[in-house]
């Protein structure tokens, strides 16, 4: 089940645990600037590297450097809500 929208497009993994948010029309993102929002917004960074930064909260996160962000849960409602803050506040103020 995925899910076209006009800015992203939202893919359920296959495992059916996870949803992967996936932007368009950026080439890419500051890891450390977007991960510093993603903290302020109260999520908990528990792994930095040059391949990604993966957080704790609501859910388990993991934002990579062409800007995607996984959301492991299996709640769509909670995906579709976490895509929206990723492209409206975390990633839009980094560009």
């Amino acid at each position: 089940m995925n899910e076209q929208h006009d800015d992203h497009l939202l893919e359920l993994c296959s495992g059916k645990a996870a949803w992967q948010v996936v932007p368009r029309g950026i080439e890419g993102c500051d890891l450390d600037e977007v991960s510093e929002r993603i903290e302020a917004a109260g999520w908990n960074c528990t792994m930095r590297n040059r391949l990604c930064h993966t957080f704790s909260g609501e859910a388990d996160l993991t934002l990579f450097p062409s800007g995607k962000l996984l959301v492991k849960s299996k709640d769509v409602e909670l995906a579709r809500r976490l895509a929206r803050i990723h492209l409206d506040e975390w990633l839009a103020q980094a560009e």
